[in-house]
């Protein structure tokens, strides 16, 4: 090997070598952000989240509530209500109630918003693409066995106050963007299910 090839190939194995070192360092700094960003939300006993959703041409904004395992959203037309067992949606356009069991496992904020910014110990697998600015940006991927349809997940968190500010799922290539707007401690309760509101209404139960 001539002088010159061997000094590109060590040169090569120098990046190589400081790459893997670079994402071995990380993973660590991934989980520990997640690690920050749950614990945000656990000192809370309850709280509200303003967002916005994109994807393709539309666009709409929403709001949820959390309290426990307990959550109310709105997005739109749509209601959600949750009780950390029971889910009823409804769409007040059609004048309808769907209801289901709460999928505790999901972590999309649509869902189960009650997980959405725990990503700790669940079946994704955390690295970090950037740190910059006062932001970083994680990205999950589905480890093997997930079978979850949102694919890849990404996170933009303000390090600074270690509250998300953007999520944006991947569903086989369309991509949907969830703006976090507004994090605030919850003032109040969340509003339960109440039947006799939403009388007059087709109740779909797939439980």
């Amino acid at each position: 090997m001539g002088r010159r090839k061997f000094f590109i190939f060590h040169c090569f194995i120098a990046v190589l070598f400081c790459g893997i070192l670079q994402g071995n360092a990380a993973q660590p700094r991934a989980t520990e952000i997640l690690e920050r960003l749950a614990a945000g939300f656990r000192e809370m006993d309850g709280y509200g989240v303003k967002f916005g959703v994109v994807s393709g041409d539309y666009e709409a904004r929403g709001s949820y509530v959390v309290e426990g395992d307990s959550y109310y959203l709105v997005l739109g037309d749509a209601e959600v209500f949750a009780d950390g067992a029971v889910r009823r949606e409804v769409d007040n356009r059609r004048r309808e109630v769907t209801v289901t069991e709460v999928d505790t496992a999901s972590r999309n904020i649509l869902n189960n918003p009650v997980r959405a910014f725990d990503f700790l110990g669940s079946e994704y697998t955390p690295s970090l693409v950037s740190e910059a600015d006062g932001r970083a940006v994680v990205r999950l991927t589905p480890a093997a066995g997930n079978d979850s349809p949102a694919g890849d997940v990404t996170l933009t968190v303000d390090t600074a106050t270690m509250r998300p500010r953007s999520l944006s799922y991947d569903y086989d290539g369309e991509q949907v963007l969830v703006n976090v707007l507004e994090v605030a401690p919850l003032a109040g309760h969340v509003w339960r299910f109440d039947k006799n509101a939403y009388a007059g209404y087709e109740f779909i139960d797939f439980r």
